[in-house]
């Protein structure tokens, strides 16, 4: 319970830095957004997430495709023939030209390949589903990725706002030292040439952070010149579940393990369609034909109507080629989905192994942070009076600005860290994600 609080009260001060450091600087053509605004906004302008719902509306196709091979085919002919000699007129030998049309339906009866090819486009679709809801998951992982990285590098700009603020502040008193004669000039330029490397570090902070705001306008869709303004999300709670456990949840939420096990049902049910075509197929026909002139051979205004057997004995082989090739991405399927649950393990180790190294990692930086603070205290108090050098008040100021630095980013780093166990589990942002409607 310590630990925790002691986290908390170090967050709650992280925040205060960030926030003061983000009123500091000039928020021209700025929007501000929580979290939860800008997981919203991504739902609805994210090209990613579009994508997946465009899949999700061509798997809906294929069930309609199947559903087409017992539809009736129409079909309409035309012809004429030119004009030739007739010597079997009585009037004797004439120019005679041939006009005909005709017209067939051929209605399925029976197509075997039918029900195989309409289960496979159902678990397409439910496959293009699961693929729409990791989508999101992903894209708002994403989302909270970019936002805490602003968070971050505004919280390393205050540390090093505050390390050039000291470095300063000992640079005017090494100086003024040097100048009644009680310090060398030794301490002087020491003090100088740390205080250059503290306005460098802020440049490179400040440049860090317009790149963080830069990269989460572009997730946004904001456009990259679009500065925004981000507050500290509320703090999310650590978890206590054991490695077993998550990893249980993981396969049974995971919507991509869930949408592999479907590709395998899949491509079963298209080599079944394969399978299919080497049975009969029943259709009904009929057709009617007209033609001036008739002929005794020829009768205009005939139709005739017939139910036939088609056995396809010899296709050229297409039909064994299909075969071997569904029988191969079959296996193919089977063992992608080995490959992703190995994959699977893996993540939610490295993420649950993470998480608590961080854990520990935070409470050593804590007494880190103390310690640092106060040693640089005490050297300063030991300068002034003269029983300490520039040089150990300038290395115990690198030492406080290191573990402000690790602390403030490794504690975002813990709360990337939480949300990302959520992700490997596949329970990332579900409140958000169930309350969407699916297609």
């Amino acid at each position: 319970m310590k630990k925790v609080l002691s986290l908390v009260l170090c967050h709650l001060s992280l925040a205060a830095l960030a926030l003061a450091a983000a009123a500091a600087e000039p928020q021209t053509n700025a929007v501000s957004m929580t979290l939860a605004q800008a997981s919203e906004r991504a739902l609805g302008t994210d090209q990613s997430i579009a994508i997946a719902l465009a899949e999700t509306q061509k798997a809906k196709l294929l069930t309609w495709g199947a559903a087409t091979r017992m539809g009736p085919q129409l079909t309409g002919n035309a012809g004429y023939t030119a004009p030739e000699r007739d010597i079997t007129s009585p009037t004797g030998p004439v120019l005679v030209s041939t006009k005909s049309a005709n017209i067939s339906l051929v209605q399925p009866l029976l197509d075997l390949s039918v029900f195989a090819a309409y289960r496979a486009g159902k678990l397409t679709i439910e496959e293009a589903r699961l693929g729409y809801r990791s989508a999101v998951r992903n894209i708002l992982f994403g989302v909270t990725q970019a936002y805490y990285d602003v968070l971050k590098q505004q919280s390393v700009v205050a540390v090093s706002e505050q390390t050039l603020r000291l470095a300063r502040e000992q640079l005017g008193l090494a100086e003024r030292r040097y100048s009644v004669g009680v310090a060398v000039k030794t301490d002087a330029l020491r003090a100088r040439v740390q205080a250059e490397q503290a306005h460098r570090d802020l440049i490179d902070a400040q440049n860090a952070l317009q790149l963080a705001r830069t990269v989460l306008g572009n997730v946004l869709n904001l456009g990259a010149d679009r500065e925004i303004a981000v507050s500290d999300p509320p703090w999310h709670a650590p978890s206590k579940e054991t490695f077993e456990a998550l990893e249980k949840v993981a396969f049974e939420r995971r919507e991509d393990f869930l949408a592999g096990k479907l590709a395998i049902n899949e491509r079963e049910e298209e080599h079944n369609v394969v399978r299919a075509q080497y049975g009969p197929r029943l259709v009904g026909t009929f057709s009617y034909g007209w033609i001036d002139p008739e002929t005794q051979s020829v009768k205009n205004d005939f139709w005739n109507a017939g139910v036939a057997v088609q056995m396809p004995f010899f296709t050229g082989g297409q039909r064994e080629v299909d075969l071997k090739r569904t029988t191969i991405e079959t296996s193919e399927a089977k063992l992608r989905q080995e490959s992703l649950e190995k994959s699977i393990q893996e993540d939610v180790r490295a993420a649950w192994l993470n998480l608590h190294a961080l854990e520990q990692s935070l409470a050593a930086l804590r007494a880190q942070l103390d310690a640092a603070e106060e040693n640089y205290k005490n050297l300063q108090s030991q300068y002034r009076a003269g029983t300490a050098t520039s040089l150990d008040v300038m290395t115990a100021l690198n030492d406080l600005n290191s573990a402000r630095k690790d602390l403030m980013t490794q504690t975002y780093d813990y709360q990337i860290g939480l949300q990302n166990l959520e992700r490997v589990t596949g329970v990332f942002q579900d409140p958000l994600v169930e309350k969407l409607k699916t297609p």
